[in-house]
């Protein structure tokens, strides 16, 4: 019943829902040897009344209401900056308090939105799968005991990282999940809502998992992830030598690249997502031997499309073919120079 839109209020209703999974199997003549016992029938029974009882308990979603009605707890990035370090450790500790928190309450509006997808398309075993990622991390973090001191904030920030580990798949799973149920997608609006929501947070929760996790790095640079004095010069510098080191590789040759502006400027920023936007932007760049003159107007209203892409065109069905191509870098149009 998980992502079908619908919450299972009563034991009783639960019970029935799962008979498939708990009925005692009545034995064939071929079975009988293997069933002759009726130790054996019953120790099967048991089995499967157990089995009952933990799916039961695991799909309980009213601990998840709860969670989902609360707001979550926003910080900005001058927020995280400012309350710096303390050489006792207590920022760590304050960290970790809040992420025990706040984490949950997030998760659970994911599972939420996860619960208002037509049936069909929530029921896809891959999305489903992504869907129980969310459940067990919500109930591993709920369950995790109340963090007093530095030795639980370790136990903690351990099954944080854990939970990073198991979740770095999800984009290319839901990719998978909605190429797989395509057929069945009358309205791309609902699509492109569910991931602008799904993936804008998921980006906000993996942020603060891993601004915590980088609290422990002695670096004096660096409050977490955000550096203290970037330079947009030096980190274009990095990702331009990467880029054209790519382009050559696939066409021969690569065009210069120059940086102009306030060149000397620094800043306190977080250089995490520029680790992701300027390579592909540069690529893109490289590829079409971009002058920097903007996007072109016609094509102004289809950029944030997941679908839209300026690599070359797709014989296949326009309309969903590449969808998610670009979220998992696969498809007719995937390729060294295409993001």
């Amino acid at each position: 019943m998980l992502g079908c839109g619908g919450t299972i209020t009563s034991p009783r209703v639960s019970r029935l829902l799962l008979a498939p999974i708990t009925k005692t199997i009545i034995p064939t003549s071929t079975d009988s040897e293997r069933f002759r016992s009726t130790s054996s029938i019953q120790g099967y029974t048991e089995l499967a009344r157990e089995r009952s009882k933990t799916v039961t308990s695991f799909y309980n979603q009213s601990a998840i209401d709860v969670s989902a009605e609360k707001a979550s707890v926003r910080l900005t990035p001058a927020t995280l900056l400012y309350a710096g370090k303390s050489p006792d450790g207590h920022h760590i500790l304050s960290s970790a308090k809040y992420l025990h928190k706040e984490l949950p309450v997030r998760i659970a509006h994911r599972i939420k939105g996860f619960r208002s997808l037509p049936f069909i398309i929530g029921c896809n075993p891959t999305i489903l799968q992504v869907h129980e990622l969310y459940i067990r991390a919500y109930h591993v973090l709920s369950d995790f005991p109340a963090i007093k001191d530095q030795e639980m904030e370790a136990r903690y920030s351990k099954l944080v990282q854990q939970l990073l580990d198991d979740h770095k798949d999800v984009v290319t799973l839901l990719a998978e999940g909605f190429r797989e149920c395509r057929r069945h997608i009358q309205d791309e609006t609902l699509v492109r809502n569910f991931l602008d929501t799904t993936l804008t947070s998921r980006l906000g929760i993996r942020m603060l998992a891993t601004h915590h996790l980088a609290l422990h790095e002695e670096n004096p640079d660096f409050v977490g992830i955000i550096c203290r004095r970037l330079s947009p010069k030096k980190i274009i510098e990095k990702w331009v030598d990467f880029a054209r080191r790519l382009c050559e590789h696939q066409y021969g040759n690569s065009p210069r690249v120059r940086i102009n502006g306030h060149v000397a400027a620094r800043f306190p920023f977080i250089p995490l997502p520029l680790d992701y936007i300027l390579p592909e932007l540069l690529k893109n760049a490289m590829r079409i031997s971009d002058r920097g003159g903007g996007i072109p107007h016609r094509i102004l209203d289809k950029v944030t499309d997941y679908h839209y892409s300026t690599a070359e065109e797709s014989n296949q069905d326009p309309r969903m073919n590449n969808l998610f191509n670009t979220m998992t870098n696969s498809g007719p149009q995937s390729g060294p120079m295409h993001g």
